[in-house]
C-alpha cells in the first residue's frame, strides 16, 4: 500500500468520524441558534408555491408538565406543547418539516424558528408531556396519534417522519419553546409556520439523533418550490393583554357626589374631578403611565420609558392640584385618583381624559383609552351696585301750616259791611286752592274761604264745610270765618328769643288783607290788619 493510499484511508476515517460525532450530537443541549427557519436551513431562495403539505390547525395546548395551557401574557416568552394536525393534498410525501417562528416574526422563512420532524415514537428521560409510560424509569413519546410512516426505504437510516392519504390529518405533538406571546388576528397566539417535504424518488437522507427529538436542520424542502407557508397560523391560546375601562366624573359646592354634569354656580369656582380605572383583563396588574384631559392637558406624566407624546394643551387652562400617580391596578379592581380645576364664570366645559399604561408583568402597553364625557356649567355673576346715603347739612326746612281768618263788623250803628276778596301777602288769593303741586312759599294747599256755607272745603280741607261764598255780607258786630292750608319754606338758622332749644328753625309772617265796602256808596272802610308770624322749631341734626 503506498503512503499516499494510506494517508486517504486516514483522511476518510476521520471524516467519517466527524459525521457520526455531528449527527449524535444532542440537538437540544443548546438554544437553537438564530437564523434558523426554513429558507436559513435551505442556503438558498425558496418560492413556496406548491401547497402539498400543511399544518391545518392546532388544538390541545398544555403546559410542559403536562397541565392545560388556555393563555398567555402578552410580551413574554414561554414554552408549550400542542397536537399539529398534518394534511397532505398528495398520495405521499416524504420527510416533512415543520418549522415554527418564536420569535415574533412574521413568517417562519427567517429568523428563529423551532425546527421539527415528525418523530417515531422515542424514549425520553425527563420529557413528562409525553404520553405512555417506557423504560428505565423515563417515558414514550409518540409520534402524535402513534401512526409514523417511513416510505422512503432506501434510505434505511432515515429517520424523519413521511405522511400519505392513508393516515392523512396526522396528529405531531410538538414542544414549542420560548416562544414570544403575540396575538395574532384573532387573539390567539400567532405562530406562523412553513412545512416541507421531499417526493418519493427524490429524498435527501435526514436522521435526527436519539435521544434529542425533534430539531434537526435535515429536513428542508426537495427542491425550492417544495414547501408551504402559514403566515397567519395561530394556536388556541389566549393572548392576554392588558385593558382598562375609564369613567370621571365631577363634584362641585353645588353638586354633590360623582356625576357626569355639575353646576359651578353662577361665579364658577373650584370642580373636583375623580377618575376611575378598572383593570378589566386577565393579564395581571397594570400600571398608569399618563393621563391626559382634554380641557386641562397634562394630568400625570410618568417619566421614561413608559411616558407616551406630551398631552395636548387644554383650552380651559391648567388643573390647580391632584392626586393622580403611577397607579398599580390589580386584575379585576378599580384604582381612582382626582384632580381639581378652577373654573371661570358664564362658561361650559365639556371634557373626558384619557388613559395610557403597560403591563406590570409583561410590558405590553395599553390605550389611549378615553373616559365618558363630563359637562360642567357655570353661569354670569349678577351685575350689583350699593348706593350709601348721608346727610351733610339741611339747606332747607317746609313747614304746612293751617291758618284761621276772623273778619268782623266793629261799626258802630247800623252799618253793614260787604266782604268781596281775601288776600295774603305771602300766599295770595286764599279763596283759591292752587292744586295739588304748590309752589314754594307761595301756595295754598286747600280752603273754606269763598266757598259756599256747607259745602266742602277745597284740597286739604275737604273735610271741613265752606265759610261762604263772596261777597259776602257781615252785620254790625257780625263775623265772617274760614280757614286755609299753605306751606312755607326756609333756610333754617338761630331765632334769638324764641322757645326753640337748641334756638334754631324756621319762622314765616303774613298778613290776610279782606277788601270791604261799606253799606253807603261804597265809602272807605277802616280796618286793623290781623299779622300772624309763624315760627316752627327744629330738632338738632
Amino acid at each position: 500500500m503506498s503512503c499516499r493510499t494510506c494517508c486517504c484511508k486516514k483522511l476518510s476515517l476521520i471524516f467519517a468520524l466527524l459525521a457520526l460525532v455531528v449527527l449524535a450530537a444532542p440537538a437540544f443541549a443548546q438554544t437553537p441558534p438564530p437564523n434558523n427557519c426554513l429558507k436559513d436551513e435551505y442556503g438558498k431562495n425558496v418560492q413556496c408555491t406548491a401547497n402539498d403539505v400543511r399544518v391545518a390547525f392546532a388544538d390541545n395546548p398544555r403546559a410542559l408538565d403536562g397541565s392545560s395551557l388556555t393563555s398567555c401574557i402578552a410580551g413574554s416568552t414561554f414554552s408549550f406543547v400542542a397536537d399539529f394536525h398534518v394534511t397532505t393534498t398528495a398520495t405521499a410525501r416524504e420527510n416533512i418539516g415543520l418549522y415554527f417562528q418564536t420569535a415574533g416574526g412574521a413568517n417562519a422563512l427567517t429568523g428563529t424558528c423551532s425546527d421539527n420532524i415528525i418523530a417515531p415514537p422515542h424514549h425520553v428521560a425527563n420529557d413528562v408531556w409525553c404520553l405512555g409510560s417506557g423504560t428505565g424509569g423515563g417515558t414514550t413519546c409518540p409520534a402524535g396519534n402513534g401512526t409514523y410512516e417511513e416510505l422512503d426505504t432506501s434510505t434505511p437510516t432515515d429517520t424523519c417522519g413521511d405522511i400519505s392519504t392513508s393516515d392523512n390529518n396526522q396528529i405531531i405533538t410538538v414542544e414549542v419553546d420560548n416562544v414570544l406571546c403575540k396575538a395574532g388576528a384573532n387573539g390567539q397566539l400567532a405562530l406562523p409556520n412553513c412545512t416541507s417535504w421531499q417526493q418519493p424518488g427524490g429524498t435527501i437522507l435526514c436522521v435526527s439523533p436519539a435521544p434529542n427529538w425533534p430539531w434537526v436542520p435535515a429536513a428542508i424542502p426537495g427542491s425550492p418550490s417544495k414547501c408551504n407557508c402559514e403566515n397567519g397560523f395561530t394556536v388556541p391560546i389566549q393572548v392576554q393583554s392588558p385593558s382598562v375601562s375609564v369613567a370621571k366624573s365631577c363634584t362641585t359646592t353645588l353638586t354633590s357626589g360623582l356625576n357626569t354634569s355639575c353646576d359651578a354656580g353662577a361665579e364658577g369656582g373650584s370642580v373636583t374631578y375623580t377618575v376611575a380605572i378598572t383593570n378589566s383583563s386577565n393579564f395581571g396588574d397594570v400600571i398608569v403611565d399618563q393621563i391626559c384631559d382634554t380641557a386641562y392637558g397634562t394630568i400625570f406624566r410618568a417619566g421614561a420609558p413608559f411616558a407616551g407624546p406630551v398631552c395636548l394643551a387644554g383650552g380651559f387652562g391648567a388643573m390647580t392640584s391632584t392626586t393622580c400617580t403611577a397607579l398599580d391596578i390589580a386584575s379585576g379592581t378599580t384604582g381612582e385618583c382626582t384632580f381639581l380645576a378652577a373654573q371661570a364664570e358664564n362658561l361650559t366645559v365639556k371634557n373626558m381624559v384619557s388613559v395610557t399604561g403597560h403591563g406590570a408583568s409583561g410590558g405590553t402597553s395599553f390605550g389611549p383609552q378615553n373616559s365618558n364625557p363630563v359637562t360642567v356649567t357655570s353661569t354670569d355673576a349678577p351685575s350689583t351696585a350699593t348706593t350709601t346715603k348721608t346727610s351733610v347739612s339741611t339747606t332747607k326746612i317746609c313747614a304746612t301750616v293751617r291758618y284761621g281768618v276772623d273778619v268782623k263788623n266793629t261799626s258802630g250803628a247800623e252799618e253793614t259791611l260787604t266782604l268781596s276778596a281775601l288776600l295774603d301777602d305771602g300766599f295770595g288769593d286764599i279763596t283759591q286752592w292752587t292744586g295739588s303741586t304748590p309752589t314754594p312759599n307761595a301756595s295754598v294747599l286747600g280752603t273754606t274761604c269763598g266757598v259756599a256755607s256747607g259745602a266742602a272745603g277745597l284740597g286739604s280741607l275737604s273735610g271741613s264745610t265752606g265759610g261762604g261764598t263772596l261777597s259776602a255780607t257781615i252785620a254790625v258786630g257780625g263775623h265772617y270765618t274760614c280757614q286755609f292750608d299753605a306751606t312755607f319754606c326756609a333756610a333754617p338758622g338761630p331765632l334769638i328769643g324764641t322757645t326753640c332749644t337748641p334756638p334754631t328753625g324756621i319762622q314765616h309772617k303774613n298778613t290776610v288783607t279782606p277788601t270791604l265796602t261799606g253799606d253807603e256808596g261804597g265809602e272807605t272802610v277802616t280796618d286793623t290788619i290781623g299779622s300772624l308770624t309763624v315760627t316752627e322749631c327744629v330738632s338738632a341734626q
